[in-house]
């Protein structure tokens, strides 16, 4: 048994253990909740990571619309143990499933959490794919919402939204992010 003075009844090393660790857990969500994740490929397209701010506004992207089997498969919940950019990935393969796209290289996944009291189990994953054979767009940009849900236990991350941005190559837009068609 551990005696420490603050403590009116002795505590167990297993106990103190607990209350450390649930201590260490609950300080390193906290954390989470006000940064961003993001992770480079090593690749020789510079892409620039997106704002806080652009994705969490789900206007500032084109509404992707899914429907047939593929909403069966997005609506399938995805292990919070796998994590929000493997579950991200995922969630795109059901919407760049055309044959251009099955190898597609990615070279930035962003995850962001929105720790609000409307929506307090909200997150964000964001990732880029640049360097594209294309006359008028430079790279692409897929949001791809979820939110938390299940039993404590269990928890999983369940799809909400997709929604795609676009960088021109070309007109007035060049070099800038937009959700419509660039020319």
């Amino acid at each position: 048994m551990l005696n420490l003075p603050s403590f009116k009844r002795p505590l167990s090393i297993s106990n103190v253990s607990a209350y450390l660790l649930k201590g260490v857990m609950a300080g390193t969500l906290l954390s989470l909740s006000f940064v961003s994740i993001s992770s480079h490929a090593s690749t020789s397209n510079s892409v620039s990571p997106i704002s806080r701010a652009e994705a969490a506004n789900p206007a500032n992207f084109y509404r992707l619309s899914i429907n047939g089997a593929a909403v069966t498969s997005a609506s399938a919940p995805c292990s919070m143990k796998k994590g929000l950019i493997s579950c991200g990935l995922e969630k795109l393969k059901l919407i760049n499933s055309s044959i251009n796209e099955v190898s597609a290289d990615y070279d930035l996944a962003q995850t962001f959490f929105y720790p609000s009291k409307a929506q307090p189990k909200t997150a964000v994953v964001v990732i880029t794919r640049s360097g594209l054979m294309d006359d008028s767009i430079s790279a692409e940009r897929y949001r791809i919402s979820f939110t938390l849900k299940g039993k404590p236990s269990e928890l999983s991350w369940h799809w909400v939204q997709y929604g795609v941005q676009y960088q021109c190559v070309r007109g007035n837009k060049a070099g800038k992010w937009t959700k419509n068609l660039c020319p």
